[in-house]
This record gives structure tokens, C-alpha cells and sequence, in this order.
């Protein structure tokens, strides 16, 4: 995750980073979807910003925004001393699941009422933000500043239906990709048969 080639002068307030392979990088509208969000920082490290002002450099890899997942970027802190590949070790946890995502869904699931919206609530208490009327279309804003980065919109975006409009700049092939093909060891000597347009 963290960006290729990086380094800081000395003296610069940048975070301290290990330099990465620069892979996961947050796009551009994410970027903008989270300005006036009280997460967006910790969400979002603004690298191409931090590099403009002469605070850090990096070497730009393949589809670079200058955008990183600041909530995933490991720190010098969290390099592992113990032997092996330090990019692979470093000190940190993995999200498996979070209660702000299990709250997001029961509220998504809800739909309406009181249960619903105090689910919502609590979520943006959390994060410093005022109540809203419980929604669809608030529950997907919350799972989308809340979640950023930790691998739920693509599922979200298929479940509501939404994913060939919002992924459409990104290649994706509505009737086909909304689920994966099956594996060719899975489909060899079984009765399953392949998912619709793998054929």
C-alpha cells in the first residue's frame, strides 16, 4: 500500500512511511466524495498535495492518483524486525469485520424505524457527525465514508444495483460481472455449469 520510492526531507511534518509497491490507491472520486467528511484524513493521505509543497516525494506507479488509503498505510513504526519480507509483516491489523458494518447492514436491512435509525446514528456519532434521516440513499453515503478502502463497495454497489453506473469508467460489464466465474477445476467432472457470459 504504501508508495513507491517515497521519502521525506528532513525536518518535513509527512508521515513517516516505509516506501510500497503502490497498489490499492484511492481514486479521485473518492477523493472528492469525502471533502467535508470528518474521516476523510484519516481515510485519505493527499500525497500528490504533501509532494506539490515539497514535504514528501514518490515515484508515481500504474494508475496513480496521489491518493493513498491512509487507514491501511504502514508507518516506520510498524516495520517487522523478525525476519522475512518486512512489506509482508508489518505490524498491523486486518479488518475482518467491523461493528459500524454490521450496524450499516441490520440498518440497510431495517430499512425504516427507530431501530434503523439509531443503528445510523451511532455510526455517525462515531464520527463526529450529526444525525440524518434514516435512507437508503444515507445508509450507502455512511457505508461509503465509513468503509472506504476496506473492500465492501464492490459487493454493496452489485446488491443495490448501482454497479454499472458507478463502475462504468472502470470497465465493468454489467450482466457479466456482477459475480465471478466459476473456477475450471470446479467445473471439470461436475455437473455445475459456468456462470452466464465465462462461457
Amino acid at each position: 500500500m504504501g508508495p513507491r520510492g517515497y521519502s521525506r526531507p528532513e525536518g518535513s511534518d509527512a508521515p513517516n512511511l516505509p516506501a510500497g509497491w503502490a497498489f490499492n490507491v484511492a481514486t479521485q472520486k473518492l477523493y472528492d466524495a469525502m471533502q467535508g467528511d470528518p474521516r476523510k484524513d484519516a481515510t485519505i493521505l493527499d500525497l500528490k498535495a504533501l509532494k506539490a509543497a515539497g514535504k514528501a516525494d514518490y515515484i508515481p506507479a500504474y494508475q496513480d492518483t496521489g491518493f493513498f488509503l491512509n487507514k491501511y498505510l504502514p508507518r516506520q513504526s510498524d516495520v517487522s524486525t523478525g525476519g522475512g519480507n518486512s512489506e509482508l509483516n508489518y505490524k498491523q491489523n486486518s479488518y475482518i469485520i467491523r461493528l459500524a458494518d454490521t450496524y450499516l447492514m441490520e440498518a440497510e436491512a431495517l430499512g425504516s424505524g427507530a431501530r434503523a435509525q439509531a443503528l445510523l446514528d451511532a455510526v455517525r456519532k462515531r464520527a463526529g457527525l450529526d444525525p440524518v434521516p434514516v435512507t437508503l440513499a444515507a445508509i450507502k453515503h455512511e457505508r461509503r465514508m465509513e468503509l472506504a478502502g476496506e473492500g465492501h463497495r464492490f459487493f454493496d454497489l452489485v446488491r443495490w444495483g448501482d454497479a454499472a453506473a458507478a463502475l462504468s469508467d472502470r470497465g465493468f460489464d454489467a450482466g457479466t460481472d456482477e459475480i465471478f466465474p466459476i473456477p475450471y477445476t470446479e467445473l471439470n467432472g461436475t455437473k455445475l455449469k459456468q456462470n452466464p457470459n465465462y462461457q
